[in-house]
């Protein structure tokens, strides 16, 4: 019997409902038959059960978001409570029955902080109320109304094992009821989760007040001693308890009936039970068809991998989902070589044999390089013991079974294919090969190298020749070909053998802000070449006499090698026809396919007779015709194709870093640049605004870059297309195969597509549905967990993986996956892995999941209430943000629309609102469309019918008969964060404002990334000119971009330029006359954690607040797993020269602590913005701003001559 994985547990008497499969289970306490309860299309998580057993409240994700529903504890049908679209979690029942308890971040200024909610079990969703405890995320109520809170417990803590940092989950306690809250167990240093205060139930009904507290106990999880176990304190914090002793795995998500705790760890449920203080492992008998496991297919263009062009150009070889495939770029079969499931193939090439594809494998459980064919009799030939690192790029050699890599180690590496030996070209200290490129006659391979941390070189390696008569060339050789300003990248050869093609940082064109005075290279990039001999002219410059020498050579070289492939064979003129026929071709296509005669036509169709190289069909198998020495009947010796025989390439060393020329086209941003006869192909891409990208997660270039070609025939550049991303070269250099979004498409190679409409062979459009991707869950978790094990070990940013065993981590972990049956559990295996590392930015994100539906909450920047009296909904205060940006502001407050608080909203799209009807209800599958809403006329003065208003009236609303209901058409916004944040800042800053008399200026800084880059200009550059400044870095999200702003709020004012019409400028330009104050709290994270540290190394003033997250190991977003899955290595770890790495997993120290209670929070109070208030006035009384004297001016009025002296005689 297969036991599943279970998470969520929550019990009553003598029942458990757990989750599993994504649904809910109930089973026996003692163990036994699992039953299903939900068969839902969403995740299901966090039940729990009412206080009388009928009812469970759980979090389902049905359309879309994240919401609060109920159902019937024996199964039955579910309802929907909340309308939110928000985060939740579902904490429990109130001791009535009656409401339903839940953590939000609904309504909240920043996404990550989280507040108590109650909504009505059997109630309407308007009802939702938020409680008056500020932040919180878990909560648990004594029976005298004492409540313990948990804070900072919205992740599991399970996902970041032995955290410390400012965001541990800790305890507030309301010891008495009265709304006075104190912190709990504050000098317990661990990271604390789902608090329970528990009250043995009496055995007497008489109990009075003392005897019910003296057998309190409040239970939590804690890994203060190093792993997550239950343990019990009395509610004054005295006589703290252990009560399980679980060492491999954390406890999690326990919940209690009062008699019983039931938590899962590992894949497991666990009961412990009170009054034995015994803990059970439950044993619950599991029968499902794991249907989630089944095999299925899914889109081969989604998760798309790589591809590469045969050596001629007609066939590709493909990765997708991992998986490796073979065929015809536009029709034919197609052919998955390798495993069907379970192994990972990565960056596939063809050998010289144009049949034998050399490519990445992990079906060793470690990279390997593997030669396929796809003749099925032919074994796999492996190339074990090399240790290859992780290769991120791979090329074969264009004449020798030899394959260059890059790796992770920042290595480049020749593998010699026949020899089976490995050689370590070059290794750069500072970071990855940054593109390489074979010559054509193979002896060379180019590549970009790290010389520095700040530049980067071509250098050329001469591979060995043994054969050679000169000793000196018995040894490879590494030959640096330019001297870079900064970086030279992605080098490619002429095919000619002519030229070395590069892409260079050297161009510093600035360019100035719009903003403020400030000057950039958004720029910076061209391309460039290098002449190989020392005897080749500037081909950007016309040279008559050699046009004229060479034409005739050349006329003479283009008869030559025509007669040369006509020699080779051509289309059987009635397949040509037939084909042609069929598919609507002609000599115009420009897809590679058209009638024009090739080397390898015998590659396409085996019919065709190719006397020198008989090589079978690299996608069918089948064998050529035999050749006429055959026709006897005798088989032709079959015989691999000769290496190409390309002349030996002319290199002149001396002086090479003198011949690098630009080519003359404008200073961009270039991608990738290769070689074909007569042109240069590059990629160029426009500047996009950094809040395009922010949240892109990946390092793929968008699809918006241009294909343009020089022609050095015709000294001029011509764009070829459009929207692409990348592209590459057949071998033969008459292919292009380029990539724009998730589309595939081959041409020829310096021509424009002739169409885009027809069959894919006049389009040149690649049919990926002719790809068939079939998925094997479980062999697929098994294969991407082994991959995200050995990213870890391979990049964490230390060897000795900060003393983890990891291989054990391994054997833990890796037979639970058996147990896996959904995504969201495998994700969940994920996260506990990895938080084995004990270190920050070790994520899981992304991924397959099951589809469900998802129907977007519109919302109209308000929140209703309803009023019974009115039978409407009331509109409470709007939102107002910014009113030029409809996504940041209510769109009642937009021009004509003419709505105002208190105004009664009586329908929507034409549906009536009442009691059970909501307009969040109404709303949902609305976001961003245009919604009818009507509105009850306000009540007016009958003297003079104008609008008087009746805000907050709470009589039934009987306007006169001639006043008639009012429709407004707004379109409903798709969140409401950015309103209430712009709200939150201004509001700040209004109050610094008051609170100075408009001396002190305030900034908010969300995150260290682009948007917070640009609300830092944002606020600073309208408050700089006051005489101080209060920095806000709470909830900053983290990036990379805080020593930009640490380097403008370090600049000191030390003059003023002055005009006479115009007020004094000071200088430095954006200067900060007086002191500076930073706020900061424990959701200041990763770059907003060394910004605070530094803030305060730098001495730019006080920091005020809460200690900081505690995260500053950084990483890189260049590894996905097979089904689109990023996870995240911490390579980069952060050093300060006080506190060394001591910031990660401990967070910056403020030198004023302030926290806020839970009391302050429901007072509205913030008293960290108030103290920052009360310093920046003081160190303005102690240092007042020193301001200019302007009125002692300097004369230049001409002076009076003095007399010359007298000389007497």
């Amino acid at each position: 019997m297969a036991a599943g994985y279970y998470r969520f547990p929550t019990i009553h008497d003598e029942t458990i409902v757990f989750v599993s499969e994504d649904d809910l289970w109930s089973a026996p306490v003692q163990g036994g038959v699992a039953r299903r309860l939900t068969s839902n299309t969403g995740e299901v998580t966090y039940p729990f059960f009412s206080p009388d057993g009928e009812w469970l409240a759980f979090v389902g994700q049905e359309e879309g978001a994240t919401e609060v529903y109920v159902m019937p504890a024996q199964g039955g049908s579910a309802r929907r409570l909340t309308y939110l679209s928000s985060r939740c979690r579902v904490l429990g029942w109130t001791a009535d029955g009656a409401q339903i308890i839940f953590s939000s971040n609904y309504g909240q200024v920043v996404a990550r902080e989280s507040a108590l909610f109650t909504v009505p079990a059997q109630g309407a969703d308007h009802a939702v109320t938020q409680l008056p405890y500020g932040p919180a995320q878990s909560v648990s109520f004594g029976p005298l109304g004492q409540v313990v809170l948990g804070r900072n417990m919205g992740d599991d803590f399970a996902r970041w094992k032995r955290y410390r940092g400012g965001t541990a989950g800790h305890l507030w306690i309301d010891s008495n009821g009265d709304g006075h809250f104190q912190r709990f167990l504050s000098d317990l240093p661990g990271n604390i989760a789902s608090p329970m205060w528990i009250t043995p139930r009496p055995s007497s009904l008489l109990l009075g007040v003392e005897q019910l507290r003296d057998g309190d106990r409040i239970y939590f999880a804690s890994d203060h001693e190093g792993v997550g176990n239950l343990y019990s304190c009395r509610p004054d914090g005295s006589d703290l308890q252990r009560h399980t002793d679980h060492e491999d795995y954390y406890v999690r998500n326990p919940s209690t009936d009062g008699r019983r705790i039931v938590y899962h760890v590992g894949a497991d449920l666990c009961v412990y039970d009170l009054a034995s203080h015994q803990e059970t492992r439950v044993a619950v008998e599991y029968h499902s068809p794991r249907v989630q496991r089944n095999r299925r297919f899914v889109d081969p263009a989604r998760f798309f991998n790589s591809a590469t062009l045969h050596p001629s150009g007609r066939i590709m070889a493909l990765t997708s989902r991992g998986k490796l495939y073979a065929f015809y770029n536009f029709d034919g079969p197609v052919i998955q070589l390798g495993k069907r499931d379970g192994v990972r193939y990565r960056l596939p090439d063809w050998l010289q044999d144009q049949r034998t594809i050399v490519v990445v494998s992990d079906e060793l459980g470690e990279e390997t390089l593997e030669l396929h064919t796809t003749n099925p009799d032919e074994p796999v030939r492996r190339f074990e013991g090399l240790d290859l690192g992780r290769a991120v790029d791979l090329k074969v050699s264009p004449v020798q079974d030899k394959v260059a890599i890059a790796n992770h180690r920042h290595e480049l590496v020749i593998v010699d294919l026949v020899s089976q030996e490995m050689t370590v070209v070059d290794r750069s200290a500072y970071r990855l090969i940054n593109g390489f490129d074979w010559s054509p006659d193979g002896r060379w391979l180019a590549y970009s190298f790290a010389a520095t941390s700040k530049t980067s070189e071509i250098r050329l390696f001469r591979l060995p020749d043994p054969g050679a008569e000169d000793p000196a060339l018995h040894q490879g050789a590494v030959y640096p070909v330019t001297r870079p300003i900064l970086h030279d990248i992605r080098p490619a050869f002429d095919p000619d053998g002519r030229y070395l093609y590069f892409l260079s940082y050297r161009e510093f064109n600035p360019v100035y802000d719009s903003m403020h005075f400030d000057l950039g290279f958004p720029w910076g990039m061209r391309p460039y070449l290098i002449t190989l001999r020392a005897d080749l002219p500037n081909p950007f410059v016309p040279h008559p006499e050699l046009e004229e020498e060479e034409g005739p050579q050349r006329d003479k070289r283009d008869a030559e090698e025509a007669a040369q492939e006509d020699d080779q064979g051509s289309e059987d003129e009635g397949a040509s026809e037939q084909a042609e026929n069929e598919t609507g071709s002609s000599d115009d296509d420009n897809t590679g396919e058209s009638d024009e005669d090739e080397a390898d036509e015998a590659l396409i169709h085996p019919s065709h007779n190719q006397a020198d190289t008989p090589v079978d069909d690299p996608i069918t198998g089948l064998e050529p015709t035999a050749t006429p020495a055959a026709k006897d009947g005798s088989a032709a010796e079959r015989t691999a194709p000769q290496p190409n025989g390309a002349k030996p390439l002319q290199i002149d060393l001396a002086g090479i870093e003198q011949r690098i020329i630009a080519f003359p086209v404008p200073d961009g941003r270039y991608g990738a640049i290769a070689g074909i006869a007569g042109k240069a192909l590059f990629t160029q891409f426009p500047i996009r605004g950094s809040l395009e990208n922010d949240e892109q997660w990946d390092d793929e270039p968008p699809e918006t870059g241009t294909l343009r070609s020089w022609h050095f025939k015709e000294f001029r550049t011509e764009t070829l297309v459009e929207n692409i991303s990348w592209f590459e070269l057949s071998r033969n250099r008459k292919q292009i195969l380029y990539g724009g979004g998730r589309r595939l498409r081959v041409l020829h190679a310096g021509e424009k597509p002739q169409t885009e409409s027809g069959h894919p062979r006049r389009t040149g459009w690649i049919d990926l549905g002719r790809v068939k991707v079939s998925v094997n869950p479980q062999s697929e978790w098994e294969q991407m967990f082994r991959e995200a094990w050995r990213l870890q070990r391979d990049h964490f940013w230390t060897e000795d993986m900060a003393d983890v065993d990891w291989q054990a981590v391994y054997e833990r972990y890796f037979p639970l996956i058996e147990r896996v049956s959904t995504r969201s559990e495998f994700s969940d295996l994920m996260w506990e892995m990895q938080g084995e590392l004990g270190t920050s930015h070790a994520y899981e994100m992304g991924g397959d999941y099951r589809w469900s539906p998802y129907y977007g909450q519109g919302f109209l920047g308000t929140q209703f209430t309803w009023d019974d009296a009115a039978g409407g909904y009331r509109v409470g205060e709007l939102l107002v943000g910014d009113p030029w940006d409809a996504a940041a502001t209510s769109p009642l407050t937009g021009p004509g629309v003419d709505v105002q608080s208190g105004d009664l909203l009586v329908a929507i799209n034409g549906q009536r609102l009442d009691a059970q009807v909501s307009p969040a209800q109404l709303l949902v599958n609305q976001a961003g469309n245009e919604v009818l809403l009507t509105f009850a006329p306000r009540m007016q003065s009958a003297e003079s019918g104008e609008n008087r208003g009746s805000v907050g009236n709470s009589t039934r609303h009987t306007p006169h008969a001639a006043l008639r209901n009012r429709n407004v058409v707004v379109r409903a916004i798709h969140s409401e964060r950015a309103a209430r944040y712009r709200s939150w800042v201004e509001g700040n800053r209004r109050r610094v404002h008051e609170r100075t008399g408009g001396r002190v200026g305030y900034v908010h800084i969300p995150d260290m990334g682009a948007r917070g880059y640009a609300e830092f200009h944002r606020g600073y550059l309208a408050e700089v000119d006051r005489d101080a400044l209060i920095v806000d870095v709470r909830y900053n999200g983290g990036g990379h971009v805080s020593q930009l702003i640490l380097e403008k709020l370090a600049r000191r004012r030390i003059g003023y330029d002055y005009s006479r019409w115009g007020g004094p400028m000071p200088y430095p330009s954006d200067s900060v006359a007086g002191p500076l104050v930073a706020i900061t709290n424990e959701h200041a994270a990763s770059d907003g954690d060394i910004f605070c540290h530094s803030f305060k190394l730098l001495k730019l003033g006080p920091l005020i607040g809460k200690r900081t997250w505690g995260g500053v190991i950084g990483i890189s977003r260049r590894q996905t797993l097979v089904d689109g899955t990023m996870t995240t290595q911490p390579e980069y770890s952060f050093w300060f020269e006080d506190v060394g790495w001591n910031v990660e997993n401990y967070g910056a120290e403020p030198d004023i602590e302030v926290d806020i209670t839970p009391q302050e929070y429901a007072q509205g109070h913030d008293p960290q913005l108030e103290r920052a208030i009360v310093e920046i006035i003081r160190l303005l009384e102690e240092t007042p701003v020193r301001r200019p004297d302007l009125s002692q001016r300097p004369s230049r009025a001409l002076p009076k001559l003095p007399p010359r002296p007298s000389h007497a005689g």
